[in-house]
């Protein structure tokens, strides 16, 4: 097999989701890599592999077929390169250029479009779709964001692709083939080649994906390092799910907010505050009276639970924990048996569910070194970390990464450091960071609403039956969280409170799904 300097052969050990390479994207461009550099290195990456495998290309015949989104861009910039390097190129465009969807497509196409070197066929077009002797044919279609059956005219270019006899390249991933199962419908395009941009697909190495992708080779495109490192717009974008058109209530998450004492008001209302304004459908607060009416009164979008120290109310309480997507223990609860009590029975109840533990949860979480679980979540600042290490910490000359990497390992759960830079890890090693947020954060009360986030953006994924991701979807929080707060001493300055933040979570998200669709 020929090696291919700039590639490397794709490993199921390196491989990706859709929502991965969605997120890394949106955040190459916070970063201030455009798309437009990302596909233009993509469109490169094709004629690179295209001329490793062959040779040299002069004089041979190529037909791309480009859909109207990204992945048609792609190989619209291939089909330039390579006939920069001598191929006589045909261009079929599967949809009228009118239609194309995406901005950057629509900037390369326009250069084809006027190019006396490329032939490019519009749909119904003479010669257009039609069967030729060709050297090299590519798949520039659908790509990743695309599934479901093939039809027309999609199905008929697929169909002349499958029948010819030269190298069959396809651009990123077969069209018709899904790069997270790889299950392949009917038409799917049977490459010799696949050239996939970052990292693989996880679907190239399931079901029918090996079948349909022949040999794959991965091409850097450029997404820097920090993209993926560091949570962006795009985590929020890609992991945090839209309401779906069918929705009603209760797919939006239902969250349970286990919090308050008799001296501690105001952290549980924060947080089940934070969850309602995050999107959560339905958020119940489970605390004293005097905590969870006023609660209600004020937000009456809260659903107040009394919270008694009686076996009958926990049995009520397991009940309401079993119909919860996500819940919070912790934050105003005080170190106390009632709390000891509270957190063994979520331990002993609630395994494997989505519980974010907090505040002086954490404190008794301390007191009993118990393990738990990959989607339980702990939230502890640089001095609880230490606390749950039963180490001493200096919280100026200590690396919260490396806090967050042992505080997950010792409890077997995704653990978040808030520091200036929030460290977040999961249990399997796997490390992401945080870097918005503004030192007026550093009061009392804004760790709850990160909470509260965390809460309601892991709800809406099971709710909608996805899995919990817990490890992105807390870094998409903490960017949230911390985005909210920049945006609260944008308008008011450094004496901001816990309020402030959660007011203008709506308006972080609203601007992180802005960013990812080029707004």
């Amino acid at each position: 097999m020929t090696p291919c300097p700039g590639f490397r052969d794709a490993s199921p050990s390196d491989a990706i989701r859709v929502d991965d390479m969605r997120a890394w994207e949106v955040n190459s461009v916070w970063w201030g890599v455009s798309l437009l550099k990302l596909m233009e290195n993509a469109g490169r990456a094709v004629a690179d592999a295209i001329q490793c495998v062959l040779g040299d290309v002069r004089g041979k015949r190529v037909v791309v077929y480009a859909g109207r989104g990204g992945n048609g861009g792609d190989g619209v910039v291939a089909a330039r390169h390579l006939t920069s390097r001598g191929a006589r190129v045909e261009v079929h465009l599967v949809y009228d250029p009118a239609l194309t969807t995406h901005p950057d497509t629509r900037e390369n196409l326009s250069y084809l479009l006027k190019s006396t070197r490329v032939k490019v066929l519009t749909p119904y077009s003479k010669g257009w779709l039609e069967p030729g002797d060709y050297d090299i044919l590519v798949d520039a279609i659908l790509g990743v964001g695309v599934r479901g059956p093939l039809r027309s005219p999609i199905s008929d270019a697929l169909k002349v692709f499958n029948q010819s006899q030269g190298l069959r390249v396809a651009v990123d991933i077969p069209t018709g083939l899904d790069p997270d199962t790889g299950v392949a419908v009917e038409g799917t395009a049977r490459a010799d080649l696949t050239v996939t941009m970052h990292r693989p697909k996880v679907g190239l190495f399931l079901n029918q994906g090996p079948l349909y992708a022949g040999r794959v080779l991965v091409a850097d495109i450029g997404i820097p390092f920090e993209a993926e490192e560091y949570a962006g717009p795009g985590d929020v974008a890609s992991r945090v799910p839209v309401r779906p058109r069918e929705a009603y209530k209760g797919l939006g998450g239902r969250v349970l907010v286990i919090g308050g004492s008799q001296f501690y008001v105001g952290a549980p209302m924060i947080a089940a505050k934070a969850a309602a304004l995050s999107g959560a459908d339905l958020v119940y607060l489970a605390s004293p009276q005097h905590i969870a009416f006023p609660a209600a009164i004020e937000n009456p979008y809260i659903i107040p639970v009394v919270r008694e120290a009686s076996g009958d109310a926990m049995e009520s309480l397991g009940r309401l924990m079993a119909r919860a997507h996500s819940i919070v223990f912790g934050p105003g609860m005080g170190v106390t048996d009632e709390t000891r009590e509270l957190l063994r029975f979520l331990i002993e109840n609630a395994k494997g569910k989505p519980l974010i533990i907090d505040a002086d949860g954490l404190k008794v979480l301390a007191e009993l070194k118990t393990k738990l679980w990959g989607e339980a979540v702990l939230t502890p600042h640089r001095g609880e970390a230490g606390m749950l290490l039963g180490i001493e910490v200096d919280p100026l000359n200590v690396d919260p990464l490396d806090l967050a990497r042992r505080v997950s390992r010792e409890y077997n759960a995704t653990t978040i450091v808030k520091a200036p830079i929030d460290a977040i890890c999961d249990p399997n090693g796997r490390c992401r960071l945080n870097k918005t947020g503004h030192p007026a954060m550093a009061v009392g009360g804004t760790g709850d609403a990160l909470t509260g986030i965390i809460a309601s953006f892991i709800a809406r994924r099971v709710a909608l039956g996805r899995e919990p991701d817990t490890l992105n979807v807390v870094a998409a929080a903490a960017y949230i969280c911390g985005r909210a707060g920049e945006l609260a001493v944008e308008e008011k300055g450094e004496t901001i409170t816990p309020l402030d933040v959660v007011d203008r979570i709506q308006q972080a998200i609203k601007e992180a799904r802005s960013i990812a669709a080029g707004g």
